[in-house]
């Protein structure tokens, strides 16, 4: 009877524990999809940039081959095709 309380007690804060532990990660999750949520228009708006990038560079390219110009402008930022014919551009900063 000696042992009885104190594993009753410590059960009884493991379980109050867990549920504290459970309930944060719930509350963490409903706040992660949240911000997934909210972001998707952003995520959305920078795929679309990133294809009228791509597009850009490509006509570029194209048109770097009979002007000057572009040619220069290409060479000067670095824009460049790979292997898959779609335009590589240099990180920004570099």
């Amino acid at each position: 009877m000696d042992v009885f309380i104190p594993l009753v007690l410590l059960s009884l804060s493991f379980i109050v524990l867990l549920g504290w532990e459970v309930s944060r990660a719930s509350t963490e999750r409903s706040q992660l999809e949240n911000a997934i949520t909210q972001r998707q228009p952003q995520v959305d708006q920078a795929v679309h940039v990133q294809s009228d990038v791509f597009k850009l560079c490509s006509d570029l390219l194209q048109a770097a081959q009979t002007d000057g110009t572009a040619k220069a402008i290409a060479d000067k930022f670095g824009i460049k095709v790979n292997g898959n014919n779609a335009p590589t551009v240099p990180p920004a900063g570099k």
